[in-house]
């Protein structure tokens, strides 16, 4: 006959070997995480690798519109907004899978004023960029945007230099209706 104790380690060794084989996101540090919350920059690139497709991409970013709090943003959000608003680009957050090897790394945010894509418009940091392997943040985006009604597209680039050659991935973007 087994007691309540033996019992009770055998209910948990069981749960969590379910646990375990099932692949719960949460013991993988996926879960859980509030929007606001940033990622770490020492998060491993298999984390990396497992949530994002096998390339180097943007995964997400902050703005703050006014003096707001910092609100997150993913590929092909639409925001409200109202004319004489400003954007300011916080941080963003890219992925760097363990298969990939680079040289260089470039980010950018450009404005495109009612959807004419013009890069005249852009936010640039003076930042280095990490180029190992893992999920990192980048931030001090120095100019901000003033806003004036329509519709209008940010589109964020990644720029990977790869040898010799300059590769721009313009997939990322999130769209701003900007009323009166």
């Amino acid at each position: 006959m087994t007691t309540f104790r033996q019992q009770l380690a055998f209910a948990l060794i069981a749960a969590t070997a379910t646990i375990v084989a099932a692949g719960v996101p949460v013991i993988m540090g996926l879960g859980n995480k509030s929007s606001l919350e940033s990622p770490s920059v020492s998060a491993t690139s298999t984390t990396c690798d497992k949530v994002i497709d096998p390339k180097v991409c943007v995964d997400n970013l902050t703005v703050q519109f006014n003096s707001n709090e910092l609100q997150q943003v993913k590929n092909r959000d639409r925001l409200f907004l109202r004319s004489g608003d400003t954007l300011r680009l916080s941080n963003v957050y890219y992925c760097i899978p363990s298969q990939t090897l680079l040289n260089k790394i470039e980010v950018r945010g450009y404005l495109f004023k009612h959807g004419v894509e013009s890069y005249k418009n852009g936010l640039f940091t003076p930042s280095n960029f990490p180029i190992y392997a893992a999920y990192h943040n980048i931030g001090n985006f120095q100019k901000t945007w003033k806003l004036e009604p329509g519709q209008h597209q940010v589109n964020i680039p990644i720029i990977k230099y790869v040898g010799s050659n300059r590769i721009v991935d313009s997939s990322f973007y999130f769209n701003l209706d900007v009323g009166r």
